[in-house]
């Protein structure tokens, strides 16, 4: 044992102090925050957007302003419930300020249940004047000004070199430069490129689909056209097709004599639904949104399992065929056994790994701690859930059980190998059989019990992965005790395997042996 700690203390202290090592542990930590500040700046970064209508018909022209006007607001929406669940005033209020502390929360719980009912209360109430003079009592001394968002699509002025009474064909001729970029549209003091055109036929009507009525040919283009370059962003074609549609139904409505405020009101009309777990304890059946981010918790454990893993068999490939190439391995062996030599790497690597991981999670808390913002507080809601929950055991068990399962198995794939390059092929097999279980996250997480999971989580080599992914969804005990117990028996099996393959081709040179070669090395004596 002394001589295996010995080992363990020298492998690990040969990859902490390396730069890739403490590259590794930084680049993770650095992409998360990296995303985060990223996700907001594209947000903030999206260019004003240019666009054009033409209405023929004259019918639509104002449902297509609509449209733009609600996303715009949708998005000023959006942003002011931010702002409030970062600047609200924290804790009890007085009793005089508890019905308008009421409205700001019902405001906010009506956006999570349903944006479109939200938003036409928004506007109907008079939008963000009537939010501001409703809300700024209850906002922190220290808030800063709400400042709302640029509107994101403007209407563009006619280009003098189009005729808006030509042909579609002649005005799409005519605004190709400007799609393109080679010539720019303006609004007011702005100039751009132009982003989308939106061209309604004069005989529109004569398309319009009712029940009963033969559906539109595919490839006809007699109903509204959108033309734009970005065929991605769908806000803006979405919104106008919502907006005519809306006002194609409001007059059906006075055709047919209905009142479409009624229709509107039973629209908005919805009962509460509860989901209910029946394994919870009497008075907690209800599912809380901590219960569904425990539910889907294992997702993010089986990605760092993964991920650690692979960190570690890799220190472990490149440690051995090193040592193997610059000979280092033989005056190793002169002082210690090939199975203290295994043991001790195997432990030393493991524990870089846990430093790696440990490292990982306190740049993570640490930025948590002193970057404060809504995003940063729903994930610190998300971990106190996870950290109180009981995964974090069944992560402890399943990450040191596939870390004895594989590392043993690519210590002795190093032990054959003279070059990286021969360990490739070597190796290769064993990434694919871990990605087997990777592809299957989205199922395992919907279908937890499904009789092909359960059957897969037999597999040792899959155990770890699929066993961690159906943790939260309460595995029958049979299947938890028994996978554990095989899962046990297979990792003594692979190491003694393994120790074998070690002991012989540790000091090998030459090519790699083929399969039935290390087959036949598993029954040598060595």
């Amino acid at each position: 044992m002394k001589m295996i700690g010995l080992i363990a203390r020298r492998e690990y202290a040969e990859n902490v102090k390396t730069k890739g090592f403490w590259l590794t542990v930084a680049i993770f930590p650095i992409i998360i925050v990296g995303m985060l500040f990223l996700q907001t700046l594209l947000s903030d970064a999206t260019p004003t957007r240019f666009y054009l209508v033409i209405d023929e018909s004259g019918n639509y022209s104002d449902a297509v302003s609509t449209a733009i006007e609600r996303e715009h607001q949708r998005r000023i929406l959006q942003a002011f419930v931010t702002y409030l669940l970062e600047h609200r005033i924290e804790g009890d209020l007085e009793t005089t300020a508890a019905n308008a502390s009421s409205n700001v929360d019902q405001m906010i719980d009506d956006v999570d249940a349903d944006e479109v009912s939200a938003l036409n209360d928004w506007i109907d109430n008079g939008g963000l004047d009537y939010a501001l003079l409703m809300a700024s009592p209850y906002l922190e001394s220290d808030a800063p000004p709400f400042e709302p968002p640029e509107p994101q699509f403007v209407a563009a002025e006619m280009p003098d070199d189009v005729d808006p009474g030509a042909s579609q064909q002649e005005i799409v001729a005519a605004l190709r430069p400007y799609f393109t970029g080679a010539r720019s549209v303006s609004a007011g003091d702005q100039r751009g490129e132009l982003f989308a055109l939106i061209y309604i036929p004069e005989n529109v009507d004569q398309s319009i689909s009712r029940p009963g009525t033969m559906p539109q040919a595919p490839g006809t283009t007699n109903g509204v056209q959108y033309w734009s370059r970005n065929l991605t962003d769908s806000r803006l074609p979405d919104a106008i097709s919502a907006s005519i549609n809306s006002e194609i139904r409001a007059r059906e409505y006075l055709l047919r004599g209905i009142d479409a405020s009624q229709i509107r009101d039973i629209q908005r009309t919805r009962l509460p639904f509860s989901r209910l777990d029946p394994t919870a304890e009497e008075g907690e059946e209800e599912v809380s949104i901590a219960d569904t981010f425990r539910q889907y918790a294992p997702l993010g454990f089986v990605y760092l399992m993964f991920v650690s893993l692979m960190q570690n068999v890799q220190y472990l490939l490149s440690n051995t065929i090193e040592e193997k190439s610059n000979r280092i391995i033989e005056v190793l062996l002169a002082s210690v056994t090939a199975d203290e030599l295994m043991l001790g790497k195997l432990v030393g690597i493991g524990l870089a790994g846990l430093t790696t991981i440990a490292a990982w999670l306190l740049s993570f808390f640490v930025f948590l701690e002193f970057y404060s913002s809504i995003e940063t507080e729903s994930i610190s809601e998300i971990l106190d859930v996870i950290l109180g929950s009981d995964l974090i055991p069944w992560f402890v068990f399943y990450y040191f059980a596939g870390y004895a399962l594989y590392s043993g198995v690519f210590l002795a794939i190093g032990s054959l190998c003279n070059t990286l390059k021969e360990a490739q092929a070597l190796m290769m097999p064993m990434i694919l059989i871990q990605v087997v279980p990777l592809a299957m996250m989205a199922y395992v997480i919907v279908d937890p019990h499904n009789p092909i999971v359960r059957a897969m989580s037999w597999f040792p080599l899959f155990t770890p992965y699929l066993m961690m992914n159906r943790a939260a969804a309460n595995p029958p005990m049979v299947d938890v005790v028994g996978t554990s117990i095989v899962l046990v028996l297979s990792i003594g099996l692979l190491i003694w395997g393994s120790g074998k393959i070690f002991r012989q081709g540790i000091l090998r040179t030459g090519q790699p042996p083929k399969l039935l070669e290390m087959w036949r090395m598993l029954f040598r004596n060595a």
